[in-house]
């Protein structure tokens, strides 16, 4: 009877150790492992700007051309099913920083691609969007406290530059700096 309840209380304090290991795997090996890109930001209205202790942030990237989505989600059979569903954003360098090349449902073989996000509640048509907005889950730099008054500005005038790190499709924001 000893051994199970001591069985029992090791099962019982290993089980959130490994979900917190869990929960921090993706971040740290994109951390020691992830290729570093530079994406160009996006000015933004200053009232959304700076809440509390981090700057939102756009990318030129998260509106992507309607000509770069997959021909399916175009057509607009069987819409539903491509709801929420993950796609991924392939990218290619142009001078020192990276844009989308094509927008794809299947993970690609390239090494520089990004998960995405496209919250559609209807069919893509021309007529409806010349650029879809794609979402990456790197739109907040955290800061200092009372530390962003000069990201601000400088993200208001679309002079950021951010320092993002990719893995197997995972970005980790590092690093936002005025652009050279």
């Amino acid at each position: 009877m000893r051994n199970r309840s001591t069985i029992f209380f090791y099962i019982v304090m290993i089980v959130p150790v490994l979900i917190l290991l869990s929960m921090s795997f993706l971040p740290t090996m994109t951390y020691f492992f992830g290729e570093e890109i530079l994406l160009k930001t996006k000015p933004l209205d200053p009232r959304d700007l700076f809440r509390g202790d981090y700057v939102s942030l756009r990318y030129e990237i998260n509106d992507v051309p309607f000509n770069l989505f997959p021909e399916e989600l175009k057509s607009g059979k069987e819409f539903s099913k491509f709801r929420d569903k993950d796609l991924y954003a392939i990218l290619q360098r142009k001078g020192n920083f990276y844009t989308v090349e094509k927008i794809s449902f299947t993970k690609p073989n390239h090494p520089y691609y990004l998960k995405a996000k496209v919250n559609l509640y209807g069919p893509l048509n021309e007529m409806s969007a010349q650029n879809v907005y794609v979402d990456y889950q790197i739109d907040r730099y955290f800061v200092p406290e009372n530390t962003g008054e000069d990201l601000e500005k400088q993200a208001r005038e679309g002079n950021l530059v951010a320092k993002v790190k990719v893995w197997h499709g995972y970005p980790l924001l590092m690093e936002v700096q005025k652009m050279p």
